[in-house]
């Protein structure tokens, strides 16, 4: 070994095979050149936690990144699953290699927010993919918004789960989601000969139905489940019932009736589904939301018009 230039070593380090980055950087206790060619950034291209996302915290992640360039000419981060992690610790990373990194999978990263998806947009230059899905904090506007500033790089988008795209959603901040996703999608269909992959179109083509399934339900449609959201639709209030969409075929039940259709679920494929009692005799099938999964919260006529001449004025205040 000591006949190796430190370039050699360097090379060697980088393609060797090991469990987890930790692996790698446990060859520093072998002596002090070997801690430091460790830490160089040739030896990193790829910084890869999904082996150990469970375990990894802000806390293990700065000890890995520390304070040098070693990270500094990463080019694929994967932290996929790693749910305990926070901005501020991913922030740091990317602080490393914003200049460098081409692929970004923070798929699984439940406590991310739009800071994260700013930082991105606007320093990583060279992204060409990025995976936030199932981020459930990070805004969906907010990344679609930010990733506009890599269109000539970015080749693979994947979205779906994130803020907006998740939970029960009011339909004030689904319509917000509506605006920007419409104005990407012009973007994105003026760029000569790009596509990117991905869920993209998916989820374009969810909230168009969703918007739809909306002007149903404003229109008076035949579209409810149970009467209690026909109550709602059609008179006014109910007492302390929230009634949501789902966006799978449309219909509108509120929350308690979902609860007791829910004991009817099947398990197909390995996973439990939940059958929309309002399509029994459709094909192909059609299902209410998991609990927790994505359904749009829709008010009375009444006060949807008075929260949304509410956010109105709220948004003329700020701008003003």
């Amino acid at each position: 070994m000591s006949d190796l230039n430190t370039d050699t070593l360097q090379l060697i380090l980088r393609k060797l095979e090991t469990g987890t980055p930790k692996d790698r950087l446990a060859l520093s206790a072998v002596s002090k050149r070997f801690r430091e060619a460790v830490r160089s950034p040739t030896v990193w291209n790829e910084l890869d936690l999904r082996g150990s996302s469970t375990t990894v915290t802000d806390k293990v992640l700065y000890s890995i990144v520390r304070d040098d360039d070693a990270f500094s000419s990463v080019e694929v981060l994967n932290l996929s699953g790693c749910a305990l992690l926070t901005d501020i610790s991913v922030l740091k990373v990317l602080h490393k290699c914003h200049k460098s990194v081409c692929k970004i999978d923070l798929s699984g990263c439940e406590l991310l927010t739009a800071e994260t998806a700013r930082f991105i947009g606007s320093q990583c230059k060279r992204l060409e993919e990025l995976n936030v899905t199932n981020c459930k904090r990070m805004s969906t506007k907010v990344v679609l918004e930010s990733i506009q500033n890599n269109a000539l790089t970015l080749s693979k988008l994947r979205i779906m789960g994130t803020k907006h795209l998740h939970g029960r959603v009011d339909e004030l901040d689904f319509e917000d989601l509506t605006e920007v996703t419409e104005k990407y999608f012009g973007w994105f269909e003026s760029i000569n000969g790009a596509y990117v992959e991905g869920d993209v179109e998916e989820v374009v083509s969810l909230v168009r139905s969703c918007v739809e399934y909306i002007q149903n339900w404003r229109s008076g449609h035949a579209v409810t489940l149970c009467d209690h959201a026909d109550t709602i639709q059609h008179e006014g209030p109910q007492p302390n019932k929230v009634v949501t969409i789902f966006p799978d075929c449309g219909h509108v039940m509120c929350v308690d009736c979902q609860m007791i259709e829910r004991r009817n679920m099947t398990l197909e494929n390995g996973c439990y589904v939940y059958p929309c009692p309002g399509c029994a005799q459709r094909s192909p099938k059609r299902f209410m939301p998991a609990p927790g999964g994505f359904e749009i919260l829709v008010r009375e006529k009444t006060d949807y018009l008075a929260q949304r001449a509410l956010r109105l004025t709220d948004r003329w205040e700020a701008g003003a």
